[in-house]
């Protein structure tokens, strides 16, 4: 088993143990963090993502910024890249897509994420430097290659800080976590 299998497999079980409730206050104290960051309250093309269980919850938070700000999420394309697209309801323009997770439906306009002012990432662990551990497709970090010089913020847990992520030549790191 490798490093990163063996830290993924230990994270998702310690996260998965915190109480519901916990993951709920934790979540909103994340969230507000966030919406005080100069950078976010600066940015009108925001990528960022639907919370699934037990990541940061997120809908609410969406739900409330989708008013003032142009929100974009992942979508998998067929070729196993994250394509974003537009969401203007969660309601309206959200579909169950792979793995899951919620994510635009077609017709939902896209835009490249180079043209992002800021993208919002979740994460199995995190580092104080900016390494990430996702939960193992690689579909961030071939998404942060194109990115250029985007502000990439990774959302997580104090339980999901560890003191250094196994990284290869091919992860990026975020540039700053918010965490509770």
């Amino acid at each position: 088993m490798s490093d990163k299998t063996f830290l993924r497999k230990t994270l998702l079980k310690k996260i998965k143990s915190i109480p519901l409730l916990s993951r709920h206050v934790k979540s909103r104290r994340i969230l507000r963090k966030l919406s005080r960051e100069p950078v976010f309250k600066r940015a009108e093309h925001v990528a960022f993502y639907y919370g699934i269980a037990p990541e940061v919850e997120t809908k609410l938070f969406l739900r409330r910024v989708l008013k003032d700000k142009k929100i974009y999420l992942p979508r998998i394309d067929p070729e196993k890249s994250l394509t974003l697209c537009r969401v203007r309801s969660l309601s309206k323009d959200l579909k169950k897509g792979t793995y899951n997770i919620m994510e635009p439906k077609a017709f939902c306009e896209k835009r490249p994420v180079s043209q992002m002012d800021i993208i919002i990432t979740p994460g199995v662990a995190f580092d104080k430097s900016g390494g990430r551990l996702g939960r193992g497709g690689g579909y961030y970090d071939r998404l942060f290659r194109k990115a250029g010089k985007v502000v990439k913020i990774g959302l997580c847990f104090r339980e999901q800080i560890v003191k250094k992520v196994p990284m290869k030549a091919h992860d990026v790191r975020v540039d700053r976590v918010i965490t509770d």
